[in-house]
């Protein structure tokens, strides 16, 4: 069986998608920052599918730790073909208000992590595709969040040069949510609320983003690109 890793697939749109393929007959080496209900559930739904699953907790924000991911899967699964870079931070400050923590971690996890995951998966691995999910405020200058605008804006970057530099064996694309999930710990009507600035007037489903992965994981002439899943709000 094909394995994919996925990090911070306990949770929200890693968990989705790890359990979208699991659900498509991939193994998965599931990275997630701490232990806990949610990692133990995700990895227990996965196997209930009949694949394999093994957990990692790691701290990708230490970027040793990240650079052996790739190493540590390889371990215990031979066919990996897909690496998903769902695992970030998301913090509320702009540039004056940045602390040197936020502005660190920020970019350790949402930027440096990927960047050495993506290395060592074409060192080791050579073949498949990477998927990074990034955000529809790639396309636009929103202040509110600071470090992880630019955290994001960046690894679209990095996504693309990888796709000119690796296409003969390894494709690497992107995935920009818009409004899917609320923040974590948002008010029950949050969706509902948003969706009046989103041109479709609605908000969209994690269904969205697992047909997005489908599309790039099936048509294999896609390389570099970024999938706006947003309704078009990041053309606003």
């Amino acid at each position: 069986m094909p394995t994919a890793i996925v990090t911070g697939g306990a949770i929200r749109i890693g968990r989705a998608m790890a359990l979208h393929l699991a659900s498509k007959g991939f193994d998965i080496a599931l990275w997630y920052h701490r232990s806990g209900a949610a990692s133990e559930e995700t990895i227990r739904d996965i196997r209930a599918q009949g694949v394999q699953c093994q957990g990692y907790v790691s701290d990708l924000r230490n970027l040793d730790e990240a650079e052996s991911v790739v190493g540590k899967a390889l371990k215990d699964f031979n066919n990996v073909e897909l690496l998903i870079s769902s695992a970030a931070n998301f913090i509320q400050e702009n540039i004056e208000q940045t602390q040197v923590d936020t502005l660190v971690d920020t970019l350790n996890l949402n930027l440096m992590a990927p960047y050495l995951l993506m290395r060592e998966y074409k060192r080791k691995v050579n073949k498949g595709l990477i998927v990074n999910i990034l955000d529809e405020r790639v396309a636009k200058i929103v202040p509110t969040f600071a470090a992880y605008s630019v955290s994001k804006v960046a690894l679209k970057h990095l996504t693309e040069l990888a796709a000119v530099e690796w296409g003969k064996s390894v494709r690497v694309n992107g995935i920009a949510p818009g409004l899917i999930l609320p923040p974590q710990g948002g008010p029950p009507d949050y969706l509902e609320k948003a969706a009046k600035k989103v041109p479709t007037g609605t908000h969209g489903k994690l269904e969205n983003l697992l047909k997005a992965l489908d599309y790039l994981m099936e048509n294999t002439f896609v390389n570099g690109e970024t999938l706006f899943v947003d309704g078009g709000e990041s053309l606003c």
